[in-house]
């Protein structure tokens, strides 16, 4: 509206103008010259969020941007699902929301670049005052399960009003109910009379609950701006909790058909929404009106458990987008650091994850990845090779390991010959990574599965693993097949986890005693770990006739395949769908060359050297590998 009634006034100078110049030209008996029209200034679209609108930030920010940069802001301010939306369509040229996973989403799809987190607030629990869910300064989520049952029960008093709108707070007021153990959709959207989905933002779903007097999930910023206007109160509130984190980053939008002006304009609004000034000016933001800030730049710290660039200058005007195995992550880390360094132009950006989940994305969800490292070199020849890839590079080697801490119980006694009696015991709790998606997570089991033959000893998996998951082993002209199609763990002797860095945290946190990985994982993760036999490892080639008399059969899309041990060998492709395959290449020598091998090294793993290289190999990158038949 506001934008609106701004280009209505500049059309009626315009014609105010105009009209003078006619009159003039009635007066006198020489034609007057045209008037020369003042250039129109260039406009930048930016799609962001209500709670940065409805606070009034942007309105304090707009006008120093549009001086410093001669240029007209134009904002839209929706949920943060919409305002995503919007600049897919390329009806934006910066995003500015507060949603990570949505944004990680949104990156990964092949929109936006130069993504920076710079600031935070908290989300809250507001309600009616006399609190008839009997919350008040709960945990979070022990709030979120009071209002539920109590609304459920049928307690009039007691209503929860959602922005149902797939904005930011959307998302996590859902995470949120996730958190607390239920089903969003089957368990509390459209529960009942209690559940009510404005479909609106912030603001007015505000003012919808205290219309209701009803509880709501709020950014406090917004709270705190509509509060004179409201019957609700501050009913939870906690600072500190992860789960109430509200994180806010900015990003360059790269549209099907980039413009460079509009890429280079993006990003001076990320360079200086990022500037110590403007971050400053957010940090002062509301002390006059509220006594505090509505939002805490990352300048006067950033939140425990949250990774934010906020620093980086955004230069690059387009994306690489790198899947890798999650044991890779610590590395790859490094090694975007390098790339971006040699070419500013452009933004790396890594996503992470089971092998078999990323090589999924590829060949069944059309992702469009420009490198793709597995952990499970077999896996590109299987799947990708040859509609998905034309070539693929071994470049490096690694073991499994059985994780420890001092934590963790008899681990004064556990050795490479006790390991799985101690397993066994009633009181000890181990874990592994997802079988269905992550090589490491098959290796668990087949290493599980070999150590039977190494020790003699027919009833370790039906000891460890059987009794705690549904997961089984028959053996077939000497070759043993483990049924992961669906593990099912018990979640107390045995968890199962998305990928193998998920585990360390449970490992120092003592949620487990032990768990399978990698030993480069176990390294990066400053992990104790127990070297097992090169009979069961999977790390020696010598040992492969071994290694293939186990299998693991695992779900695929709407089939099932079956992965065979073989020795742990990881591998890099440049995908045929790939979007900047020059660049793609450019990353793989960096990470097959010399200051690859270096980092790999530091990190634990063993680089292949040189790299050993199948099949159709481009020139680019035949230098700095073998060719092999």
């Amino acid at each position: 509206m506001r934008d609106s009634f701004k280009h209505s006034m500049i059309l009626l100078v315009v014609l105010l103008l105009a009209g003078g110049v006619i009159i003039a030209g009635c007066t006198t008996t020489t034609p007057s010259q045209p008037a020369t029209p003042a250039a129109e200034k260039p406009k930048l679209l930016l799609a962001t969020t209500t709670s940065l609108y409805d606070t009034g930030l942007l309105n304090y920010l707009e006008p120093k941007f549009e001086a410093k940069y001669n240029v007209d802001l134009l904002i839209t301010s929706q949920g943060t699902g919409k305002a995503i939306e919007l600049a897919k369509k390329g009806d934006a040229d910066v995003l500015l929301v507060h949603s990570p996973s949505q944004e990680q989403t949104f990156l990964e799809d092949g929109y936006g670049l130069n993504r920076r987190t710079f600031a935070n607030n908290s989300f809250i629990i507001v309600g009616p005052a006399n609190d008839p869910a009997g919350i008040k300064d709960k945990d979070p989520l022990v709030a979120f399960k009071a209002i539920l049952i109590k609304g459920k029960a049928g307690n009039a008093s007691v209503m929860f009003v959602s922005r149902g709108d797939g904005s930011g707070t959307h998302t996590n007021e859902q995470s949120n109910w996730k958190a607390a153990g239920y089903d969003y959709a089957k368990d509390v959207q459209k529960s009942g009379n209690w559940y009510i989905e404005a479909g609106k933002g912030m603001g007015e779903t505000l003012q919808m609950a205290s219309e209701k007097g009803a509880y709501t999930e709020s950014d406090e910023g917004t709270y705190l701006a509509y509060a004179g206007k409201l019957n609700l109160t501050i009913i939870v509130k906690k600072v500190d909790a992860p789960t109430l984190m509200n994180i806010y980053s900015v990003m360059t939008v790269y549209p099907a058909n980039p413009q460079p002006e509009k890429i280079a304009m993006a990003n001076n609004f990320v360079n200086w929404i990022i500037s110590p000034e403007t971050l400053t000016d957010i940090g002062n933001y509301g002390m006059e009106k509220y006594g505090k800030s509505l939002f805490t730049p990352f300048t006067l710290g950033v939140p425990k458990g949250v990774t934010a660039d906020f620093t980086t200058p955004a230069t690059a005007t387009r994306p690489l987008k790198v899947y890798h195995a999650g044991s890779l992550a610590t590395s790859f880390g490094k090694l975007e650091k390098m790339f971006e360094k040699a070419h500013p132009d452009v933004d790396v950006q890594l996503f992470s994850g089971g092998s078999a989940a990323l090589v999924d994305k590829v060949t069944k969800s059309n992702q469009k990845a420009d490198v793709l490292a597995s952990a499970d070199y077999s896996l590109i020849p299987k799947y990708m090779v040859p509609n998905n890839a034309t070539f693929y590079i071994d470049f490096a080697k690694n073991a499994m390991v059985l994780c420890y801490t001092d934590k963790s119980k008899y681990a004064n006694e556990t050795t490479a010959d006790n390991w799985y009696k101690i397993l066994g015991r009633f009181d000890v709790k181990y874990a592994i990574s997802d079988p269905k998606t992550d090589p490491a997570g098959y290796r668990s089991l087949m290493t599980i599965g070999l150590a039977e033959r190494k020790y003699g000893d027919a009833t370790i998996f039906s000891t460890l693993v059987t009794p705690y998951s549904k997961l089984n082993k028959t053996v077939s002209g000497g070759v043993w097949t483990i049924d992961a199609t669906n593990p099912s763990p018990d979640g107390k002797k045995l968890t199962i986890t998305a990928t193998g860095p998920d585990i360390a945290p449970l490992l120092k946190d003592g949620k487990v005693d032990y768990a399978f990985e990698y030993s480069s994982v176990a390294i990066q993760s400053g992990l104790k770990y127990i070297t097992l036999p090169t009979d069961i490892d999977l790390s020696d080639p010598k040992m492969e006739a071994t290694y293939k008399t186990i299998q693991v059969k695992r779900p695929s899309g709407n089939t099932t395949v079956t992965e065979v041990g073989l020795p742990i060998v990881y591998a890099v492709t440049v995908p045929v769908s790939a979007r900047t395959p020059d660049m793609g290449y450019e990353f793989t020598k960096l990470l097959l060359g010399s200051d690859g091998q270096a980092v790999l090294n530091a990190d634990g793993q063993t680089p292949i050297v040189p790299a050993e290289a199948f099949g159709t190999v481009p020139d680019a990158i035949k230098p700095v590998v073998t060719v092999k038949a």
